[in-house]
């Protein structure tokens, strides 16, 4: 089966072509155009960029804002620096570059099982959030590296297209974009389970510090109890007698 090659117009084998590519340049490449038309169809760009809004607005309230501001940094590089070496350097997303899918879903597993076994509520509520953050770290650490893979290229694409007005029409809309504040409870959660932080580990070791603290003030307690009345401590020296 023969595919044009997005890049150089070509037709290829498919098997070279990035199937994410294939769907995604395109359409962006058509956004990128539209956008880039303001004063020729002020129409359509009005209607263009309102859907542009809509969209970043909503991921701007979910955890894929930081991921929004990658990119946006390097579109913005790309834009007004008009090369792609920005694009080749490190990723600033903060995510597990040798994670292990496999091993990952293991560990979720094993929370389940662990959590379904569990009768205690402060148990199940640790476990619950320790099970949520293994999975939803799964997932950011597979955006991000998908993303990482396939974002030079895509600025590649539009900067050979000629399409870079559009781009920067994007980039201004995503830095006027405020990211939500509502997704910070499931972003620590996200985060502590990339560090390997278990919130059912602390709650344990809390429960057990505070079993500990009571314990002791318990044998402190009956042993003075067991003491008997204590001697008197009075300083005054003793009475005399005047016989």
């Amino acid at each position: 089966m023969m595919t044009c090659n997005l890049f150089k117009g070509s037709w290829q084998s498919s098997t070279t072509l990035d199937p994410h590519l294939e769907v995604v340049l395109p359409v962006l490449c058509k956004r990128c155009h539209t956008l880039s038309a303001r004063s020729d169809a002020p129409r359509r760009y009005a209607n263009e960029m309102q859907k542009v809004e809509r969209e970043l607005k909503s991921i701007s309230q979910t955890l894929s804002a930081d991921l929004l501001q990658h990119i946006l940094r390097v579109f913005r590089n790309a834009y007004f620096e008009h090369a792609l070496s920005t694009t080749r350097q490190a990723s600033r997303i903060e995510y597990d570059r040798q994670f292990n899918i496999p091993s990952m879903t293991k560990e979720v597993e094993v929370l389940q099982a662990k959590l379904d076994a569990t009768v205690d509520e402060d148990d199940q509520r640790a476990l619950e959030e320790d099970v949520t953050g293994k999975i939803l770290w799964l997932c950011w650490c597979g955006i991000c590296a998908e993303v990482d893979q396939l974002l030079p290229k895509v600025v590649d694409y539009i900067w050979r297209e000629g399409n870079m007005k559009g781009l920067g029409e994007i980039t201004f809309v995503m830095r006027s974009t405020n990211p939500g504040d509502d997704q910070a409870h499931l972003q620590r959660i996200m985060l502590d389970a990339g560090t390997s932080t278990s919130k059912h580990h602390l709650w344990l070791a809390a429960r057990a510090a505070e079993q500990a603290k009571w314990s002791g003030a318990t044998r402190v307690t009956t042993a003075m109890n067991n003491q008997g009345p204590t001697a008197s401590t009075s300083t005054q020296p003793p009475s005399t007698s005047l016989v």
